[in-house]
């Protein structure tokens, strides 16, 4: 008879001579097929190759960067997880590897080889080129195609007479060694050029594009670097670095150029006029009598900021201005300046200007005068008034000025005086 521990696998289809006739029940029958084609599925995929449908298009390329046959397509299929490498043979049997232990999930796949590798184009000739997969078991298998180089281009990126001057700067906005050329030569067009400095720990410090010449041309090459700090941002801590050049031509050719670089008393300049006034001698003048401005400046910054004279305390008149008396602009110094509403010299700003402090208060660097990190200097400023000016109660203003760069504070304690006549 059909008990409970059967009937889920079999079914009964009558007896014959008190035994009970048995067949596969529709719901085992089911599971018999399925498991047959599981079987059938597993069988194939162990005897599947590991690498299959190796395709090289075109076989034979040009790397000339003209736009024909200058890459070749290598197509292949890996059937399960793999490690894949990649490397042609030359015709002394020498190898060059394109790919080496790279992760390959199932599938087809399609590498690009335009003929060079490690920044260096191969040169004409036959190749072999070899596919070679290893499974999670260990289990490898090799394919091998031809390819033949011809009419690749023969001649390789040049960077030529590369040059860091000075090779040691100070770029600090002070006017003296604020900034370095990089200067190069490439013997051919590249496809991309990139310049940077390079610090110890690998971090890049990228410089400007070329300013004479577009990026990647042939020929002459410089490039200006200020670490930055025209732009208000922190240059790389003071030490010593590498410059690097780096190019690559439309066919894969690499050239990689070096030199040093020092930098010094890097930092950007930070001055202020302390609580942004200053003390005036009188609110009345006299045409003839000398006006007085007292204030305080403090570097507040990490650098050392250049100033120059004339000295605190020296008195100009109102006919002078800091040109004739022999104090010309410098680039990157710090002074403080007058101004008043028409003065003589209109159109010049601040046309009276004075050092940040006296001569010994101040520190010599290199032959130029400096106002320390967190120094502290008092300025005074004496001006005769001597013509007389546009309006008897003009307004005088002091400001900081950090000469053919920026006024840094301006219209600093506006303070309306008389002046009779």
């Amino acid at each position: 008879m059909l008990d409970e521990s059967n009937a889920f696998w079999y079914t009964l289809a009558g007896s014959r001579g008190g035994e009970d006739i048995l067949y596969p029940s529709k719901e085992t029958a089911i599971r018999l097929a399925v498991l047959a084609v599981l079987a059938i599925v597993l069988l194939g995929c162990s005897h599947r190759p590991l690498l299959s449908d190796v395709i090289i298009q075109p076989d034979t390329i040009s790397p000339n960067a003209d736009g024909t046959d200058d890459v070749a397509q290598i197509r292949y299929r890996i059937s399960r997880n793999s490690s894949l490498t990649m490397y042609f043979v030359d015709e002394t049997g020498a190898r060059h590897y394109y790919r080496e232990d790279v992760r390959r999930s199932p599938g087809p796949r399609t590498a690009y080889f335009g003929g060079a590798l490690d920044g260096s184009l191969l040169p004409d000739g036959q190749y072999t080129c070899v596919l070679e997969a290893t499974d999670p078991k260990g289990r490898t298998e090799n394919v091998e195609k031809a390819l033949t180089i011809r009419g690749g281009d023969p001649l390789h990126i040049e960077i030529e007479g590369m040059s860091v001057y000075p090779d040691g700067f100070t770029p600090n906005r002070d006017g003296v060694s604020d900034r370095v050329t990089v200067a190069y030569r490439l013997n051919k067009e590249a496809s991309w050029v990139d310049v940077y400095v390079l610090g110890d720990d690998g971090t890049r410090y990228p410089i400007p594009e070329d300013e004479i010449r577009e990026m990647g041309a042939p020929g002459n090459h410089e490039h200006d670097y200020d670490a930055g700090v025209d732009r208000a941002a922190k240059p790389p801590e003071d030490g010593t670095y590498t410059v690097v050049v780096e190019a690559e031509d439309f066919v894969g050719n690499r050239d990689v150029a070096t030199d040093t670089l020092i930098i010094d008393m890097g930092g950007v300049p930070y001055v202020e006029i302390v609580k942004r006034a200053a003390q005036w001698s009188s609110d009345l003048l006299v045409l003839g009598d000398t006006l007085t401005f007292t204030c305080t400046v403090k570097n507040y910054g990490t650098v050392p900021v250049r100033t120059k004279g004339p000295e605190s305390g020296f008195a100009y008149t109102s006919t002078q201005n800091y040109n004739t008396e022999g104090y010309h602009k410098e680039s990157g110094t710090f002074r403080v300046g007058l101004d008043y509403e028409g003065a003589a010299s209109a159109g010049r700003r601040y046309p009276w200007r004075w050092q940040l402090g006296l001569d010994e208060e101040l520190t010599e660097i290199d032959g130029y005068t400096y106002l320390m990190p967190n120094q502290t200097a008092t300025v005074v400023g004496r001006l005769q008034i001597v013509d007389e000016p546009v309006r008897t109660e003009p307004i005088f203003w002091i400001g900081l000025i950090h000469e053919d760069v920026w006024i840094v504070e301006d219209y600093v304690d506006t303070h309306r005086i008389s002046v009779e006549y």
